[in-house]
């Protein structure tokens, strides 16, 4: 919009691609703050010349769905969500429970969903799974049949953590590379995958991410494919996204044999559930 009148100036641009109701003041601005209408006005240019950027383009026409079964990791969800709203995407949660009802995630957190398993798209372009509580969702014939349906139609066909799991009983890893958390990532052979001691695996149009944080990285590269590499850099920057643990314990090379034995009688009933039988 123009910086003379009126006090909607959203910027038209596909990153700001979304049905839902803003509360957000970023930008609007009041007919006699001319600062705020300037900075406003310095926004909308920077929108429009990142568009310009070589090889820089929105992926408006295509549907992400992710999965939300009882007790998923949230970050699982949130981090990569948090790049795939960039590619300017609907962005779908579909939960796997009857209702709209809030699901909630393994560390008590809920998130609304938006569809249902029977309301979902037949053809998304990307599905993503995530891990947490995966056993629930081994469980759900319907759930498992949903992901084999999506998969056989999706361009994008992920999962982080132990989302691996579903991936592959659902039959879309058969003999795919792939990864999962290091704690049940020796289960995927389980189910006809192959296991890889990476952090992201791609094979073909499977793209399958390590542990929790991995999801960030796997929704990266898949920011890239879709919008190009400019845009994903440029994303990457707005999240400061440049990891600096405190601790170098994530691995259990870097851990060391004491901890790493104690997280795995920690997590010894995720083992068991997940197991192929």
């Amino acid at each position: 919009m123009s910086a003379d009148n009126g006090v909607d100036r959203t910027p038209a641009s596909p990153i700001h691609n979304s049905d839902a109701p803003s509360l957000s003041t970023l930008f609007t601005a009041a007919d006699d703050d001319l600062a705020k209408k300037r900075a406003i006005d310095r926004s909308v240019r920077a929108h429009h010349a990142l568009e310009e950027l070589p090889g820089v383009t929105f992926a408006t026409e295509a549907v992400i769905v992710i999965v939300l079964h009882p007790g998923f990791e949230l970050l699982d969800v949130v981090g990569p969500l948090h790049f795939l709203n960039a590619t300017g995407a609907r962005v779908e949660l579909v939960t796997t429970g009857e209702t709209l009802e809030p699901v909630a995630s393994g560390g008590g957190v809920a998130l609304v969903p938006t569809l249902t398993l029977d309301e979902a798209p037949a053809d998304p372009t990307v599905i993503l799974v995530p891990g947490g509580d995966t056993g629930i969702l081994l469980r759900d014939r319907r759930a498992i049949a949903s992901l084999a349906a999506w998969g056989a139609e999706a361009a994008f066909v992920t999962s982080v953590c132990s989302g691996s799991i579903a991936l592959a009983a659902a039959g879309l890893l058969k003999d795919r590379r792939a990864t999962s958390h290091w704690s049940v990532r020796h289960l995927l052979p389980g189910y006809g995958a192959i296991d890889v001691d990476e952090r992201v695996v791609e094979d073909g149009n499977r793209m399958t991410a390590a542990g929790v944080t991995a999801g960030m990285d796997l929704a990266i590269r898949l920011l890239a494919k879709m919008c190009g590499e400019e845009y994903a850099r440029f994303t990457v920057l707005g999240a400061e996204y440049a990891p600096e643990p405190p601790f170098d314990s994530g691995s259990p090379e870097a851990a060391g044999p004491a901890l790493t034995a104690l997280s795995r009688d920690f997590l010894a009933p995720l083992v068991e559930e997940l197991t192929a039988r």
